[in-house]
């Protein structure tokens, strides 16, 4: 069986089916993505139309890069400050 998807949401917590699929995987491999730094972006931060950080909201909300950025942690800790 072959899967793919995002391990977690917009504030770092794992997608309940992610969990699930992380769990029974005999192996994980990972399309990498580049944070604005040029680390390994590991994190998708929620913004709104200004670009801001959205911190709360749904779990699951449809939108493509007008909404998420991808980030490394470091750079996704300080905009969620």
């Amino acid at each position: 069986m072959l899967c793919y998807g995002l391990r977690t949401d917009f504030q770092g917590k794992l997608f309940p089916g992610s969990a699930a699929l992380l769990g029974w995987a005999d192996t994980l491999t990972e399309l990498k993505t580049i944070c604005h730094c040029g680390s390994k972006a590991t994190m998708n931060l929620r913004t709104d139309e200004k670009g801001n950080a959205i911190k709360e909201g749904s779990q699951v909300e449809i939108g493509g890069n007008e909404r998420y950025v991808a980030m490394c942690r470091k750079h996704f800790r300080e905009a969620m400050r």
